[in-house]
């Protein structure tokens, strides 16, 4: 039973399935052998992502650790349950994809993004500028938010991004657990 709750990570309902006995007489086995239940979001984690972690975590890079940690305390959202990065500096989005690629094993190619422009940039070629830049698939962008009115205009041309503003995603809740662990760290001077 053991190797069914915690190597495979079936549930205690898929486990009695299993065996052809209720779900209270797993229930009682697994209190009477002191296997200690899952809490639910570890239980839908394992569900949602049957092939195990989408990411491994390497610290053999200690500056990129650090860096990528304060710039998401600088620039990430902290309020969502994935990483959320925003910014219009190609090297600081570039500097937040190594982070994630070489210290998270995070691929390009689970990263999803958003851009927001100004109405008078050309989307298609801000598109194919941020996927090549940050090699995210051109299928993995979302729709675009379009930025009218006076910053569009000619006399903000000189404050405002060439490039539009980026959103760069990866949804993963146990990743964004580590990040605010790390972030508090930092903060209180232990990383």
């Amino acid at each position: 039973m053991q190797e069914l709750y915690e190597k495979r990570g079936l549930s205690a309902h898929e486990i009695a399935v299993q065996l052809g006995v209720s779900d209270h007489k797993v229930n009682y086995w697994m209190d009477q052998h002191g296997i200690r239940r899952r809490h639910w979001s570890d239980a839908s984690y394992i569900k949602h992502n049957p092939n195990g972690e989408k990411f491994r975590i390497d610290l053999s890079n200690r500056e990129l650790f650090v860096a990528g940690v304060a710039l998401y305390l600088g620039e990430g959202d902290k309020t969502n349950s994935g990483l959320i990065l925003t910014n219009s500096d190609p090297g600081v989005v570039k500097l937040w994809g190594r982070f994630l690629e070489e210290v998270c094993h995070v691929s390009p190619e689970k990263l999803k993004a958003r851009i927001d422009y100004y109405e008078d940039l050309d989307y298609s070629s801000l598109l194919t500028f941020w996927s090549q830049e940050l090699g995210i698939p051109i299928r993995n962008f979302n729709r675009p938010t379009i930025k009218k009115g006076r910053a569009a205009k000619e006399i903000y041309r000189g404050r405002r991004s060439t490039y539009g503003t980026i959103h760069v995603y990866f949804n993963d809740s146990r990743l964004k657990s580590l990040m605010v662990q790390w972030m508090q760290d930092l903060i209180e001077g232990r990383l």
